[in-house]
């Protein structure tokens, strides 16, 4: 069953916190990714609150350059495009703030129990279901544009996954044993992100950080951490205010990650 945008517009005009963020929902059959939609909008000056949904993506991608398996008219495709008030260097809380809304949402929909994987990985158990991808750009004199794509592998059948992803990833009809309505998870995620963006926007961010520190599977576990600049071990303590991630090392000191690739290991 294909996406009702209408009612998906009815629902986000009837929440009065859904209209302050979400203006507009525009629905395509097939696109090369709908975060390269919204950024297209966004360089044409466009205001943000666009919500851009997609059938099918031919380029969908993920965090790191990683390509995002989009079939056909099973699971959900979002991008947000906004012009928040906060400066770029906040820009990485939204992506906290999304991982949060997705856990929200799914829970509330499906009765099921995600769980984080920080930064912003969204599992259920301990399959990937869920990923977020942020993306802004620079110049043109305006309020600089973020957009937050979103891809959650709803009623697709496991077994379709490329074999590469078998062990690691999963989805909600794969959890749950039945389908989704993807019309009624898509206005749940947009209620739940739209009230993350507007604590945001008021300064709430102890709120946020405290949501994540619950929810985050990552905590307490031995991880792997892969940064641009080398990979080391430890276990994962807590997150800060500004989404860091503390890793307590072998020696017993301290370090704070905010940009970088996490595996959870198994305990010996």
């Amino acid at each position: 069953m294909m996406f009702d945008v209408e009612k998906i517009k009815k629902e986000c005009k009837r929440h009065p916190r859904v209209r302050e963020v979400v203006h507009e929902v525009l629905l395509f059959d097939r696109v090369g990714s709908t975060n390269q939609i919204a950024l297209e909008m966004a360089s044409n000056g466009l205001p943000g609150g666009i919500v851009i949904l997609a059938e099918s993506q031919e380029q969908g991608k993920g965090r790191l350059g990683r390509k995002w398996f989009s079939p056909e008219g099973v699971n959900l495709y979002l991008s947000l495009f906004l012009r928040p008030h906060q400066p770029p260097r906040e820009f990485p809380l939204f992506s906290l703030a999304t991982s949060v809304a997705l856990v929200d949402a799914v829970a509330r929909v499906t009765g099921l129990s995600p769980a984080i994987k920080w930064p912003n990985d969204v599992l259920i158990q301990d399959k990937k279901i869920a990923g977020i991808l942020l993306e802004s750009e620079t110049g043109g004199g305006q309020t600089p544009p973020l957009v937050i794509g979103i891809g959650v592998n709803v009623n697709l059948n496991p077994a379709s996954l490329p074999p590469e992803l078998q062990e690691t990833a999963g989805s909600l009809m794969g959890a749950l044993g039945k389908e989704v309505d993807r019309t009624v998870l898509t206005i749940a995620i947009l209620e739940a992100l739209s009230e993350q963006i507007l604590l945001l926007q008021e300064g709430k961010t102890d709120l946020l950080i405290q949501a994540m520190n619950q929810k985050c599977r990552t905590l307490g576990k031995k991880v792997r951490v892969d940064t641009p600049r080398q990979a080391f071990e430890g276990r994962a303590e807590e997150i800060e205010e500004d989404g860091a991630l503390m890793i307590r090392m072998g020696d017993g000191k301290l370090r704070r990650i905010l940009i970088g690739d996490i595996t959870h290991l198994r305990e010996t």
